[in-house]
């Protein structure tokens, strides 16, 4: 082998290793490839932010991936957009559920987007905060592509799912059913921003006696908005506010045997 060839060589090896850790990098060279590589870079991302309940920067994310920074920088150019397509991920597991259960043959009940609502957003440790992350970005954060793309596909599964929504629901109104849907987020996000936990000090968000936790609360809002927009039966109201766990829906009001 000439000198040339021998550094040629030399030279690739080097380019092939991590900078941190001299581990062997695996190139992405077809679109499963990169595909796998850019969800691997959002568990990451999404591992840390369970862990720290904030946006990590990209080093930690890639050192978190087993990746070079330079390679996160290919498939994100900042953290904001990063962390804007996890939230796009979790929308889309919601959304995607929702969707399959509205279009299925059987009757759509509350209790289905409430149960998938809990699985998804309520009790997901990272969803709603995420999201609040999310609307609080600075308007250049998110390149102009990766923004539109949010909205583009965000806007689709509200729209499908509104009027399958109307379709199962005759009391709604054409335009309704994405109105329901936005509605129950934001008391959904509201409310996790009001619950979410504070110093006692913090007098923008004080914690006021008397509530159940954020998956009560959220739970017991979504119930009683749903009564009054889409006229769920008493009876399931009853049943649903008590499922809560909160004690004023849970106390025996059979009056004493004289």
């Amino acid at each position: 082998m000439t000198r040339f060839k021998l550094c040629s060589a030399v030279c690739a090896a080097n380019l092939g290793r991590d900078a941190g850790g001299g581990r062997p990098r695996v190139r992405a060279v077809d679109g499963d490839d990169k595909e796998a590589r850019r969800q691997a870079i959002l568990d990451a991302a999404e591992r840390l932010f369970a862990e720290r309940n904030e946006l990590a920067n990209v080093a930690d994310v890639a050192e978190a991936a087993g990746l070079a920074k330079g390679t996160v920088y290919l498939y994100f150019q900042t953290k904001e957009e990063m962390y804007l397509a996890l939230h796009l991920r979790h929308e889309e597991m919601f959304f995607t559920a929702l969707i399959e259960r509205l279009q299925g043959e059987a009757p759509f009940r509350f209790e289905d987007i409430h149960a998938l609502a809990r699985r998804h957003m309520i009790d997901d440790p990272t969803h709603m905060a995420l999201g609040a992350c999310c609307i609080g970005f600075a308007p250049n954060a998110v390149p102009a592509e990766a923004a539109a793309n949010f909205q583009s596909r965000l806007v689709g599964w509200l729209l499908t799912a509104g009027a399958e929504l109307e379709r199962h629901l005759p009391r709604l109104a054409p335009g309704e059913g994405v109105r329901l849907l936005k509605h129950s987020y934001a008391l959904m996000i509201g409310l996790h921003s009001l619950r979410h936990e504070r110093s006692d000090s913090d007098l923008r968000c004080p914690v006021l006696p008397g509530l159940g936790t954020y998956q009560q609360e959220a739970s017991l809002a979504l119930i009683r908005y749903w009564a009054h927009v889409a006229g769920i039966p008493d009876s399931t109201v009853e049943a649903m506010s008590r499922a809560t766990g909160l004690p004023e829906f849970n106390r025996d009001t059979t009056p004493p045997q004289p």
